[in-house]
């Protein structure tokens, strides 16, 4: 008993030394997991940085984008109202018949067809049919191209006559489909914004990929 007591100092220093250790080990330990929280918050931080100035910049984008599809909406609305708001069958038939009558061209049929709508116009087509030579044909199109009114040749067809021909220029039979057209007032160029904020939001309201917590199934370090 005498020698435990003798040697109790030793077992008192020894206990407060393994004490020390491992108060020592759980401050290095909590000084670690801090040490690690804060890395993982300035990780975060910096990560929510540079997603705020990717929103910023797409947002901007965005605003661009908004303001060039505007300016060629405007453009296209602009042009539609060029066109007249009504087509006058009797004002284009007689406009062509004045054309045939100044090359000469004699039996003329001119027939009107339906309308066609095609977006912010509606075309109307006649089909105009005469018996005349290659030349009057040339010379009444480029009177039709010097025409005021807004007229497009669509489709061209000639055929040879099975005729005796008197004069020395050969007489053709001639057809083709000529286009007049109005501004549709029913038709309201479509910006496409509304897309353009439905990408925006499915974007921005996409689930960040989960992140995987390391794996500590295996052993620890000896």
């Amino acid at each position: 008993m005498s020698k435990i007591l003798k040697n109790l100092h030793w077992f008192l220093i020894l206990y407060a030394l393994g004490k020390c250790g491992l108060i020592f080990y759980e401050h290095s330990e909590d000084m670690t997991l801090r040490k690690e929280g804060v890395e993982k918050a300035r990780s975060d931080l910096e990560k929510n940085e540079r997603t705020k100035k990717e929103i910023k910049k797409y947002l901007s984008n965005i605003e661009a984008e908004k303001a060039k599809i505007e300016r060629v909406a405007q453009e296209i609305e602009k042009t539609q109202q060029l066109l007249p708001s009504e087509i006058s069958d009797t004002e284009n038939i007689n406009l062509l018949r004045r054309m045939s009558e100044d090359v000469n061209i004699k039996e003329v049929s001119i027939q009107p067809d339906a309308d066609d709508d095609r977006g912010f116009y509606i075309a109307r087509r006649y089909k105009f049919r005469a018996k005349a030579t290659f030349l009057q044909f040339l010379i009444m199109f480029e009177k039709i191209s010097e025409s005021k009114r807004i007229l497009n040749v669509a489709t061209v067809a000639f055929k040879k006559l099975d005729q005796p021909q008197r004069s020395k220029f050969q007489l053709i039979d001639g057809e083709f489909s000529l286009e007049a057209y109005k501004y549709n007032a029913a038709f309201k160029e479509d910006r496409g914004l509304d897309q353009l904020e439905k990408q925006f939001q499915e974007k921005n309201n996409q689930p960040k990929g989960k992140r995987k917590r390391p794996n500590n199934s295996g052993g620890n370090d000896a």
